[in-house]
């Protein structure tokens, strides 16, 4: 059941969990502070090697401000990561289908002639 859900797209004026703003709601916060916890753990590291506040925080921001583009998802009810899956699932997926002709008790498979020169 839980599968169905998943894979049903709802049109996007329909609202089933709170949005702080369009296209981002509690799944996408939650997402977006544990991509600031990592870039603050990576931040605080090069700040302890390099002594570089500006660019320790510069880390921090950024990576926020990407995980958020990255996570709003737009009209079509899809956010950036979600289209970055499917390419990645369509590129993977078989697009050569084999099939043999005739029925289950005469099977006649073709065969591929050269052509003569």
């Amino acid at each position: 059941m839980e599968d169905k859900k998943k894979m049903i797209k709802i049109p996007r004026q329909i609202q089933l969990k709170t949005e702080f703003f369009v296209g981002f709601g509690m799944d996408e916060l939650i997402k977006t502070i544990i991509v600031g916890a990592i870039a603050g753990i990576i931040a605080f590291i090069y700040y302890k090697i390099t002594n570089q506040t500006i660019i320790a925080t510069l880390i921090v921001i950024g990576a926020i401000v990407i995980s958020v583009i990255s996570l709003i998802k737009g009209n079509n009810n899809f956010s950036m990561v979600d289209t970055i899956k499917n390419i990645f699932k369509f590129s993977i997926m078989q697009k050569d289908y084999r099939y043999e002709r005739g029925d289950s008790n005469n099977k006649v498979i073709s065969e591929i002639i050269p052509k003569k020169k």
